[in-house]
């Protein structure tokens, strides 16, 4: 019971507030990008609006395929932050992050992804699949690749597009690790994928790992004073 109160209690919408200094970050400002096709935040989608998007012809389908992503990047970021991800290509492993959110959002339908995520799932350790709902590998997907998808056709550029939003999840989880009251404003995630983007990020380091590139970033992220 005490769970499900945490979870029904934690703030939809906890107001905070990033600042992330390009200079010292990236060396020098990042050139601007187009805004992703795809805007999402666990923090305002409730988990009855998760459920009622599951169906194959639901109205919501797309709304409920990104909160999915929303929570597979988010918990990629607080077990990395924690510094215990592991991933694993057992299908268990998806079956059990699934079954989890499931429960959840069937006990508490008008409670955050992001509650959810922080306290009903990220409380316990998980193996991750190594292949998200959007089908990329964190543990295998370079800065090349994906600034090569960026300027690729619309399809691998929409691909792109969700891997950003997965990456932005990642910081979220990555800083409640240590600030659970931290929400990331949505308006912030251009700055946030500029500077992963950047060339003293990513562009300069195209065989690294996006994910080791977005943790970081994620490091040098900080409450605004």
């Amino acid at each position: 019971m005490s769970l499900l109160r945490n979870l029904a209690g934690l703030a939809v919408g906890i107001v905070a507030l990033i600042s992330v200094s390009a200079a010292s970050a990236a060396g020098r400002r990042p050139e601007p990008r187009p805004a992703s096709s795809f805007e999402f935040t666990g923090a305002t989608f409730s988990c009855l609006q998760y459920t009622n998007g599951l169906g194959d012809n639901s109205i919501g389908k797309m709304q409920s395929t990104l909160a999915h992503l929303w929570v597979e990047g988010y918990l990629a970021g607080y077990y990395r932050g924690q510094g215990n991800l592991e991933f694993s290509d057992d299908p268990a492993a998806r079956q059990a992050i699934d079954e989890r959110l499931a429960t959840l959002c069937a006990t508490v339908p008008q409670t955050s992804m992001l509650a959810v995520a922080l306290k009903g799932i990220a409380i316990a350790p998980h193996k991750l699949p190594v292949t998200v709902v959007t089908e990329f590998s964190p543990s295998t997907y370079t800065c090349g690749q994906h600034l090569d998808a960026k300027n690729g056709a619309a399809a691998a550029a929409n691909r792109a597009d969700l891997v950003e939003m997965w990456a932005f999840a990642f910081i979220q989880g990555f800083k409640n690790v240590k600030q659970p009251e931290m929400m990331i404003d949505l308006e912030n995630k251009p700055t946030l994928i500029n500077l992963i983007l950047s060339d003293r990020y990513c562009g300069g380091s195209r065989d690294k790992l996006l994910m080791d590139i977005t943790a970081l970033l994620a490091e040098r992220v900080k409450m605004a004073q």
